[in-house]
């Protein structure tokens, strides 16, 4: 038995893996694919949850004085981080002063919440542009179901395969070796059809902050006096620089015009 078992592993593991694709692939023409776990979804629920396929994406720009800048930045981050209810989470932020002042907050929150949260972006200041971006995720989400099928199935032939190795040690590495491989597959699956299922039961909202209204008059001129001797020393250095790169030229410059006044002069004699 045990020298059988040694000899039909690998015919038995490449029998196993043609089968599971020939299964897998009558499965897909016929739209049915059987769903043992939580993460797998027929094409009939799929259809009767059409929305459960779609990734949104929300953008909208928001007008705010640069007084007010900060301050309504931290309001909506707070309201964000408080809201636990809509599951809000702040994926990115960020927020610049000076001259070039603007303000950003990336966040995933459930799809109920989206009106709540930009209307709120909007009451801080003027709303001056909004969209959303669709994305329809039904042929990933179905290839990685079925991925998933496979590789379960897979596994399971493998763990059947182990049991009967027994204590056939090159039988048993063999098969120890393809479970390993199988069972690191099927976890990346199964990261992946977590992060889809997270990306149609959340949506993306990207709040910008831009700052378009007039400065005070006194405010260049401000600026400019403060970086008066900044700039004085920086005029400075460059007219040094300039000098140290004349300087060289003017030694060849200046004699070659003496001789050529030379050379005229003798001429017209």
């Amino acid at each position: 038995m045990k020298g059988n078992i040694q000899l039909r592993l690998p015919e038995i593991l490449a029998l196993t893996l043609f089968t599971l694709i020939g299964i897998t692939a009558c499965n897909r023409n016929e739209h049915a694919i059987a769903a043992p776990e939580h993460l797998l979804m027929s094409k009939q629920d799929r259809a009767a949850e059409a929305h459960g396929t779609l990734s949104r994406e929300h953008t909208a720009t928001v007008n705010v004085s640069e007084a007010d800048l900060a301050e309504r930045f931290r309001r909506l981050s707070e309201r964000c981080a408080s809201d636990t209810a809509d599951h809000c989470t702040i994926l990115q932020s960020d927020v610049s002063t000076g001259p070039f002042a603007s303000g950003l907050i990336r966040l995933r929150i459930d799809p109920d919440a989206v009106e709540a949260v930009i209307g709120f972006a909007a009451s801080l200041g003027k709303l001056e542009h909004r969209s959303t971006q669709v994305e329809d995720l039904a042929d990933t989400i179905q290839d990685t179901q079925s991925r998933i099928q496979m590789l379960t199935t897979y596994r399971k032939q493998l763990l059947d395969l182990q049991a009967k190795a027994g204590t056939n040690i090159d039988a048993a590495i063999k098969v120890a070796s393809e479970l390993s491989t199988v069972q690191s597959n099927l976890e990346q699956a199964l990261g992946q059809a977590a992060y889809q299922t997270k990306r149609t039961t959340t949506d993306i909202v990207t709040i910008r902050f831009s700052v378009t209204e007039q400065k005070a008059f006194w405010r260049p001129i401000r600026d400019a006096v403060r970086d008066f001797f900044g700039n004085l020393s920086n005029g400075i250095s460059q007219a040094i620089t300039a000098v140290a790169y004349i300087l060289p030229w003017l030694l060849v410059v200046i004699p070659g015009l003496y001789l050529v006044r030379f050379l005229w002069r003798r001429r017209g004699r």
